[in-house]
């Protein structure tokens, strides 16, 4: 029903869509980028029993995700208590996003009634590519390249781990997973539908982004800038090359879940707002029984 629904988007802009259109794109996206992230055996994504969700097992509540759900009035109860369970049994934290895709609507009650906090709401935005120009421009001292092996991944890796303040076992499992490692990929023969983006300062790696497209949609993920490098353009230069990327692949628009905090930021790029993707989490300091 989903890819039904989207079957059409590659054709259309922004002004043919509705807002709940766009915000399902956003989603889509979101579950695309976690498929490739999964691909690999060091994470665990799974569409199951209705509920579709990927773990890493690393110790940061946004990298262990519950994506989407389909559950009814029999399975709900029963369905996000065996989920609860099973991120206790690893002792790992999580975050469950109650977005337009998932059934019932008011996922997020159920949730809470449990103990789970709804502590954020992701920003979903997009933008038109039939209006992009020239671009912001940035500093002669900033280029960006498309990553193209290991020693570029190894470097993206650790400027998106540092941005993202991620524990320090998150950059040598990344670098052992497809999504992040080009070189990873390239073992697998498995080609995987996204690209990356490593931008530099004066020649220094300080920004990520990531291109992740299906048939229908392509969005913008894992941007990180490290904390030295911010309010110098690096994070403009790598949306900007993953944007020129995607419009020389057929894609009218681009979709993207925002933090708050860089909400501002895409604002200025030309983004604009669709909606809101709630999110909400919680954390298992001990085993119980």
């Amino acid at each position: 029903m989903i890819q039904r629904d989207l079957k059409t988007f590659r054709r259309k802009s922004l002004e043919e869509l509705s807002r709940e259109e766009v915000v399902k794109a956003c989603e889509q996206n979101y579950i695309d980028y976690w498929r490739c992230v999964g691909s690999s055996p060091n994470a665990e994504f799974s569409e199951d029993r209705g509920i579709t969700q990927c773990i890493t097992g690393l110790s940061q509540d946004i990298l262990n995700v519950v994506l989407r759900c389909a559950l009814d009035a029999e399975t709900i109860d029963s369905r996000i208590d065996e989920a609860i369970r099973y991120y206790r049994s690893l002792r790992i934290p999580m975050v469950w996003h109650a977005g337009m895709l998932s059934e019932p609507k008011d996922i997020g009650r159920y949730l809470e009634a449990r103990g789970f906090a709804h502590d954020y709401d992701g920003t979903a935005m997009a933008f038109n590519l039939d209006s992009m120009g020239p671009g912001l421009g940035f500093p002669e001292a900033l280029s960006v390249r498309a990553v193209a092996g290991g020693k570029d991944s190894k470097s993206w890796v650790e400027c998106l781990t540092s941005s993202w303040d991620s524990p320090k076992e998150a950059a040598p499992w990344m670098l052992r997973n497809a999504c992040f490692n080009v070189s990873v990929e390239l073992e697998t023969q498995r080609p995987l539908p996204r690209r990356m983006y490593l931008g530099l300062l004066e020649g220094r790696p300080v920004s990520t982004s990531m291109l992740v497209w299906s048939n229908d949609v392509a969005g913008l993920q894992a941007i990180g800038t490290i904390r030295s490098a911010r309010g110098k353009g690096a994070a403009t230069a790598v949306i900007e090359s993953a944007l020129s990327d995607a419009r020389a692949m057929g894609f009218r628009f681009v979709v993207l879940l925002s933090t708050i905090e860089a909400v501002e930021l895409y604002r200025k790029y030309g983004f604009k707002e669709f909606g809101k993707l709630p999110e909400h989490s919680m954390h298992f300091e001990e085993p119980q029984p």
